[in-house]
């Protein structure tokens, strides 16, 4: 399948007047090493708010310093630079745009979607897109929001991934303009992120039990001490996992661990 090639000037037409008033920068590449990266090069430039698109990235990465396999034809690459006040909440960001990306996709028709703590958005268990956010304070703080989200995957890409993944080509006959598509995640992001910076998750709680891929489930808990098993049992107000075991109650911090379904 063949897609328009990716343009600042498409993308531009298709945001919001509030999103292209406050954007000092919108970047489109045919390849990059990692959007996330050239947005920290922008901020290190004196430009604090900007969104980095690419065709592919050679050096894509996920949670955790995993790979992001980026390759061409027709996925969306997305990072947003953003500025936040140091004494914004700390925790939970990732949580919320979670929220918002399932936001987006709705608006496109995708439903049945739900997420995987903490950055998974899934349909029937199967990866569709991911998260990374970064967090960096120097003079300020900032954060860049990475999003990978599969829209035309072939057979030989999915091969290539070790664990169950489909793609916006797979789950609907009509696949959304690449341009509105990343305006509207754009757009909904910018929406939410004043409401997290003010309150944090709590606004984000009820959505959240909505969506909860792994609400009751039975996961395997991997970290830097081995594996284990427990049952999920939602969040707390830090984005923090809730975990059972026995009698046991652990809450689990996203850069600690990697949670999986129990087999």
């Amino acid at each position: 399948m063949l897609f328009s090639p990716l343009s600042a000037e498409r993308l531009s037409s298709f945001l919001s007047t509030n999103a292209r008033a406050q954007l000092e920068a919108i970047q489109v590449h045919q390849q990059t090493d990692s959007t996330n990266t050239r947005l920290w090069s922008l901020q290190q430039q004196n430009i604090h708010k900007a969104v980095c698109l690419a065709e592919s990235q050679t050096t894509g990465r996920g949670r955790r310093g995993q790979a992001w396999l980026s390759p061409p034809g027709g996925n969306l690459y997305l990072s947003l630079l953003w500025p936040l006040p140091v004494d914004s909440p700390a925790n939970g960001l990732t949580i919320a745009v979670g929220l918002s990306l399932l936001s987006s996709l709705d608006q496109f028709g995708m439903a049945d979607l739900q997420i995987k703590w903490p950055n998974d958005i899934l349909h029937q268990r199967r990866k569709l897109a991911g998260i990374l956010v970064e967090s960096r304070i120097g003079q300020g703080r900032y954060v860049v929001i990475g999003i990978g989200l599969n829209i035309n995957m072939s057979d030989e890409m999915i091969e290539e991934i070790p664990q169950p993944v489909t793609s916006l080509q797979q789950l609907t006959e009509k696949l959304p303009c690449r341009h509105q598509l990343a305006a509207t995640i754009i757009n909904d992001m910018l929406e939410i992120l004043p409401v997290f910076t003010e309150r944090g998750l709590r606004d984000f709680m009820p959505a959240w039990s909505r969506y909860d891929a792994l609400f009751h489930q039975p996961v395997e808990i991997i970290s830097d001490q081995g594996r284990r098993r427990a049952i999920a049992a939602g969040i707390n107000e830090d984005g923090e996992l809730r975990c059972l075991s026995g009698q046991q109650v652990d809450y689990l911090s996203s850069s600690h661990v990697s949670i999986r379904f129990a087999s």
